[in-house]
C-alpha cells in the first residue's frame, strides 16, 4: 500500500496472494490482507474477493469483523453491484459489543446510503436499534476504555447522529422515532469539553436535517447560541456557519 497504487499493473498478480492471506490462521496476516483491500482494491479485485471478505464480516473475531467492514466500504465503492448482495448483512454489525466493529458498521451503512440511496427504506428499520444505542451512550457512566474528556465514545455518538440524519431526512416516521433521543443528547451532553461540543454540533445538524418539531429546532438553535459565547473562535465560527444555513429554514427560532 505504500509503494503501489490501484493503477499498478502488478496488482492483477496480487489478488491470489490476498485470497490466500484471507484464509490464513494468523489473524494479523488476515488483517493485513483486509487493509490492502480497503486501501487499494480495484473493481476486479472487489468482484474476486468479495465472498472472502463477506466470510470475515461474519467472523467470531471482533478484530477481523472491524477490518472486514472497512474493507467492504472500498469493495462497494469500487463495485456498487455488490451492494444488493451484501447490504442485508450490515445491520447485524449494530448488535456487536465491540466498539470498533460498531463504528465500522455504522460508517459502512453511511457509505452504502451515499452509494445506493434506494437502501434507505430497508435501513430505516434499524432506527429503533440506533436510537437504543445512542441512548445507551448518553446515559453510560465513566468507561475508561472509550472515555474522551468525560464523554463516552464521542466518535460513535457522532457517527450515530450522522446515520440518523440520513435516515430521518424527509421521513416523518423515522424522525418521530428519534426525536426523544435527540432532545436527550442536546440537553445531557457536557459542553465544557471539545468532545461534547462535537456531539452537540452533530446533534444540531441532525435536528435541523430531519423532520423535527419547533421545540427541537429551538433547542438546537439555543445550542448554537451557546457556541457563540464560547471563547474558542473555531466553535464560534461553526455556530455562525450553521446559523447562516438555518436562518433560511427557521428565521423565527434564530431571532
Amino acid at each position: 500500500t505504500l509503494l503501489l497504487t490501484e493503477q499498478t499493473e502488478v496488482l492483477t498478480l496480487v489478488t491470489n496472494s490476498l485470497k490466500v492471506d484471507l484464509t490464513n490462521r494468523n489473524q494479523y496476516i488476515q488483517g493485513l490482507s483486509l487493509i490492502v483491500i480497503g486501501n487499494m482494491a480495484t473493481p476486479d479485485m472487489a468482484r474476486d474477493l468479495s465472498s472472502d471478505v463477506e466470510k470475515l464480516l461474519k467472523s467470531s473475531n471482533a478484530y477481523l469483523r472491524k477490518k472486514a467492514a472497512l474493507a467492504t466500504i472500498r469493495l462497494l465503492k469500487k463495485e456498487p453491484d455488490l451492494i444488493e448482495h451484501m447490504a442485508s448483512i450490515v445491520p447485524d454489525l449494530l448488535k456487536d459489543k465491540a466498539h470498533g466493529v460498531l463504528i465500522s458498521g455504522i460508517q459502512l451503512m453511511i457509505d452504502i446510503l451515499d452509494i445506493a440511496p434506494e437502501m434507505k427504506e430497508e435501513y430505516c428499520k434499524t432506527v429503533p436499534t440506533l436510537v437504543r444505542l445512542l441512548r445507551s451512550f448518553v446515559s453510560m457512566g465513566f468507561s475508561p476504555e472509550h472515555d474522551v474528556g468525560g464523554i463516552a465514545d464521542p466518535f460513535i455518538q457522532v457517527k450515530l447522529l450522522t446515520l440518523l440524519r440520513k435516515l430521518g431526512r424527509a421521513n416523518d416516521e423515522t424522525s418521530e422515532q428519534m426525536s426523544d433521543v435527540l432532545a436527550q443528547v442536546a440537553t445531557n451532553t457536557e459542553s465544557a469539553k471539545n468532545a461534547g461540543n462535537a456531539i452537540l454540533y452533530e446533534c444540531v445538524q441532525t435536528i435541523m436535517g430531519v423532520q423535527s418539531d419547533s421545540n427541537s429546532r429551538v433547542l438546537a438553535i439555543n445550542i448554537l447560541g451557546r457556541f457563540l459565547l464560547n471563547r474558542d473562535n473555531n466553535i464560534r465560527y461553526v455556530a455562525l456557519n450553521s446559523l447562516s444555513r438555518v436562518v433560511s429554514e427557521d428565521i423565527a427560532a434564530v431571532q
